[in-house]
């Protein structure tokens, strides 16, 4: 046997090789792996028949190609090439499958990486949906009043009330500051000023003292430092109105307290008061709810709200963090 001859058996058992490998799982297990019941049991009759037809077509191919000295001269050289070819056919299937299944891992790793991007894609679009709506509403109630007219009738009350009594000019300012707040434009990030949103709650917070001739039993306590800090507006007062509404602060031994702490850019409001009899918080109103949708979308995975609504007392914690 030359070496050319060599060279020509190599090649050729190489390509029949290479055949076998694609053909095994391009053909045989992308037609038969799952298409039908009882699709593995028919896939290893398949490939075991392809075992034995592979080492059949051999020979004859080696023997129109290659000549007659490629052939076997007796039955045990026969016996022995077919074995040969056999466990050699077994090993390229092996790899073949192997191949076929890192094949399948990779494209079922890239779908759950397409819907995965899917999925972000509509959560995102579903965020600047809910966001612009936010917006819509914001704007269809600041275009019920028009500011200016609004903060002149204001300013006049305010000057001619001067005049009469100390406490109703005070008022008045009281009401104009928390108007002025209401109808301001927020900036670009949807936030405003974590410092403005508790002025606004000190201005409600007196306003509703001067309207009970500062008999309510409530405490207002604000600690830490909201220099810098941003939040979406109107967020805090949605949950100290509902102390105003619904709590009872004519008992001096049971005060309402409105805490809110503000620690390493994390702000905590802790709301604790009696009920007035009969009357449930979370039955009342879409403030709540609402607020729960607005912190979903700006604070999503950043905050906490827990409520604990009892027959006679009240409790809420929000916990939220405002650095990014």
């Amino acid at each position: 046997m030359t070496g050319s001859a060599d060279l020509n058996n190599y090649a050729l058992n190489y390509t029949l090789n290479i055949l076998l490998f694609y053909f095994n799982a391009h053909v045989l297990f992308k037609y038969t792996t799952g298409k039908f019941k009882g699709a593995a049991f028919m896939t290893i009759l398949l490939v075991m028949l392809e075992i034995i037809l592979f080492v059949m077509i051999k020979f004859p191919i080696n023997q129109l190609i290659l000549g007659e000295e490629f052939m076997p001269k007796s039955a045990d050289e026969f016996k022995k090439a077919a074995f040969s070819n056999a466990m050699r056919t077994f090993y390229i299937l092996g790899f073949s499958t192997a191949y076929w299944f890192a094949m399948q891992t990779i494209k079922r790793n890239r779908k759950i990486s397409e819907l995965e991007t899917q999925k972000l894609i509509e959560q995102n679009e579903k965020i600047t949906l809910q966001k612009n709506l936010l917006q819509s509403r914001n704007a269809y109630l600041q275009a019920q009043v028009n500011p200016h007219l609004l903060f002149n009738t204001l300013n006049f009350m305010y000057n001619a009330s001067a005049k009469v009594s100390e406490k109703l000019a005070e008022t008045v300012m009281n009401l104009s500051d928390m108007m002025r707040y209401a109808l301001t434009t927020i900036d670009k990030d949807d936030k405003v000023s974590l410092n403005k949103e508790i002025e606004h709650i000190h201005n409600y917070f007196r306003l509703n003292q001067v309207r009970f001739d500062e008999k309510l039993n409530i405490d207002l306590i604000v600690q830490g430092n909201p220099d810098g800090l941003r939040i979406i507006p109107l967020a805090l007062i949605t949950l100290v109105e509902n102390v105003f509404q619904y709590g009872n602060l004519h008992e001096a031994q049971h005060p309402a307290i409105i805490k809110i702490n503000i620690q390493d850019g994390k702000l905590e409001l802790d709301i604790k008061n009696k009920k007035r009899a009969n009357r449930r918080i979370h039955g009342h109103g879409t403030g709540i709810p609402n607020l729960k949708e607005r912190l979903d979308i700006y604070y999503h995975g950043r905050y906490s709200l827990d409520i604990q609504d009892e027959e006679s007392t009240y409790a809420l914690n929000l916990k939220l963090t405002l650095n990014e």
